[in-house]
């Protein structure tokens, strides 16, 4: 445990001394020294992390209270579930000139407490501090939030005002034809995850009572979407396309190097748009998350449309559910403004 404050200043200064973990109640973040090497190779920042860590070290928030504002704000990384948000980040990851940071655990910390009822108080802003620290002088950064951190989105993008926010969400289709292809143990979680999107806003409270009632599995993962959907409108809202701007997964995987140039300018993020281009023009022709293997749209679309014949039946049905007791509480669609007339 670091006692003195002036130490664990001192040591915030460098970004690679980097908040591993969080705990809530006792607010006590866990750091250990990172380099960049391992953003690149960690698909995820959580329990997931590819890095042999040397010594993790214990410090209380308080002794982290004084820690000064970014000089630049952080760009947020926000979604929904399976749309394309790591390919995206690893589209702008581009070191030194800007890092992405791959859904942190400590965001994962905060969403968890936020949804068991706990005072987060001022974790987010120092949360949001401490990952906003540049790996290079004059660098960006790139928070890419796990989906579970929907809940907290608000008090990150309040917690630093000059930072803004791309959301990527998919359609209710694509959504399913994605759950649809993951395993029963991703599956399983769908109830819970539906419970939780619709827990952190209002949604529920416009639902009828059959929409509560799921009667099949792909029916509850058309509830979490509208769950999901739903906390992204309540974002765009309240801070308005000055500060987020929400994009379809269907037009970065027609056009990912295209959005990622857009998202990357609009975001304010240093890496020039050759810098960007040939970074998204590598990384679409892989698989996001497993970055060995070969990956492109056309073979996505192949195997979407395998699922889609395959349990054509299934879907339809779930639609029909969707269309009658989840879109009309939906309300309105989401402001979606195409990239290429992003300013």
């Amino acid at each position: 445990m670091i006692d003195s404050a002036a130490t664990a200043l001192q040591r915030a200064a460098d970004a690679s001394w980097f908040p591993l973990d969080l705990d809530v109640p006792a607010r006590s973040f866990s750091f250990a020294r990172l380099d960049v090497e391992a953003l690149e190779r960690s698909t995820f920042m959580d329990t997931r992390l590819d890095a042999a860590i040397a010594q993790v070290e214990a410090v209380q928030a308080d002794a982290l209270a004084a820690m000064p504002a970014p000089a630049a704000p952080p760009a947020w990384l926000l979604h929904t579930s399976f749309c394309g948000s790591t390919l995206l980040a690893r589209a702008l990851h581009v070191p030194p000139h800007q890092v992405a940071l791959k859904e942190p655990l400590v965001l994962r910390r905060l969403g968890d407490a936020r949804h068991a009822g706990r005072s987060l108080g001022d974790l987010c802003e120092l949360s949001a501090r401490l990952l906003s620290r540049p790996w290079s002088p004059g660098g960006g950064v790139l928070v890419k939030a796990t989906h579970a951190a929907l809940n907290v989105a608000p008090d990150l993008l309040a917690a630093i005002p000059a930072s803004r926010a791309v959301v990527l969400t998919s359609s209710l289709d694509d959504f399913l034809v994605s759950n649809l292809k993951k395993s029963a143990e991703t599956q399983a979680k769908i109830p819970a995850l539906a419970e939780r999107a619709l827990q952190a806003g209002t949604l529920h409270l416009r639902l009828p009572s059959q929409a509560m009632q799921p009667p099949d599995l792909l029916c509850a993962a058309a509830l979490q979407w509208a769950g999901q959907r739903d906390l992204v409108m309540a974002l765009a809202t309240r801070f308005g396309e000055a500060r987020v701007r929400v994009v379809d997964f269907d037009a970065l995987l027609a056009s990912p190097v295209e959005v990622a140039v857009a998202c990357s300018r609009w975001l304010q993020l240093p890496a020039s748009e050759a810098d960007i281009t040939a970074r998204a023009s590598e990384v679409s022709s892989r698989n996001a998350k497993a970055v060995s293997v070969s990956y492109g749209a056309g073979q996505r679309a192949q195997e979407a449309q395998l699922v889609l014949d395959r349990y054509a039946d299934a879907i339809s049905r779930a639609r029909d559910w969707a269309n009658r007791y989840l879109q009309p509480a939906l309300e309105t669609r989401l402001p979606m403004t195409a990239v290429e007339h992003w300013t």
